[in-house]
């Protein structure tokens, strides 16, 4: 008897928030569709701590990480299924959450009950930006020496994507990428730490939804400064300048160091994880202590 051959296996999606201030960054894994991980990066090691699974649609593009990499701020919608003990106890099946990475475990919870909402970031050290007016956490608190700031962020998206750009792009512009307002689809530029070559970024399609890592399809390339020569890097689901000056890219659920004219250098590889639910440690349930 012969046998259907199973549909291949989408690989999961991998979006890296990279800290300003101290060699880490945040790796959100996404997949199975409705589950999402978060993992600590130490740039400087490549070391990896794998942390918690939660059964929720973690957007990407309007979440962030704190300046000094302690804090995650994400905007999250519950998955179908039973509520677990990761998500509020509430019937609003949004929220904006603070945590400290590995762990979806919220510090300080905001519901928001409707997909309307263009998330939070840190726009400053030790700032919160929330797209309402500040005040108290549905559940939760926050501690003195964290701002929470509502009212405009710097940026003001005024396209009908706007949930999806705002902080996005705040956290674009903070981060040092520019607008490259000459093309014709939107490209972005950010540059490595020497200046000799740039990292450019265009969005192919924000609204294909049936797309790998949907719904945005997005394109990167390298410019040489002293020749303005231009060799493609290719789809992926996110790239950079990590902490050492490397071009990192995410594709294919791995991590890579790129090189031109295309050499792949492994860092890691996520996409044989499983959801394993677990409780986050005690450590995790706490604030961590203000750095002088």
């Amino acid at each position: 008897m012969s046998h259907a051959a199973e549909e291949p296996r989408a690989p999961c999606r991998l979006y890296v928030y990279l800290a300003r201030e101290a060699p880490i960054a945040v790796v959100l894994r996404r997949g199975p569709s409705e589950w999402a991980r978060l993992s600590l990066w130490r740039t400087d090691t490549d070391g990896f701590e794998h942390g918690q699974w939660i059964r929720s649609r973690v957007y990407e593009r309007r979440s962030d990480v704190s300046a000094d990499g302690s804090l995650f701020v994400c905007f999250a919608r519950r998955a179908g299924g039973p509520v677990t003990a990761h998500h509020p106890s509430t019937n609003r099946d949004t929220w904006i959450a603070i945590s400290r990475p590995p762990w979806f475990t919220a510090l300080a919870l905001w519901c928001v009950g409707e997909t309307y909402c263009p998330g939070a970031y840190f726009p400053a050290g030790r700032t919160l930006w929330l797209p309402f007016d500040a005040k108290s956490p549905d559940a939760g608190e926050v501690p003195d020496w964290l701002s929470v700031e509502g009212g405009p962020p710097p940026h003001v998206d005024r396209t009908d994507n706007w949930t999806e750009r705002t902080v996005h792009h705040n956290r674009l512009r903070r981060d040092g990428w520019r607008r490259v307002e000459e093309e014709r689809l939107e490209t972005w530029s950010h540059a490595d730490p020497t200046g000799a070559t740039t990292l450019l970024m265009t969005e192919l399609s924000d609204r294909d939804f049936g797309a790998y890592g949907g719904p945005h399809v997005v394109d990167y390339a390298i410019q040489i400064e002293a020749s303005n020569e231009l060799i493609p890097v290719g789809r992926a689901t996110w790239a950079d300048w990590d902490h050492q000056g490397r071009l990192v890219v995410a594709r294919d659920g791995r991590l890579v160091q790129w090189e031109p004219p295309g050499y792949l250098h492994p860092i890691a590889d996520f996409d044989r994880q499983k959801p394993v639910p677990e409780p986050a440690p005690d450590w995790a349930s706490t604030w961590p202590k203000r750095s002088e």
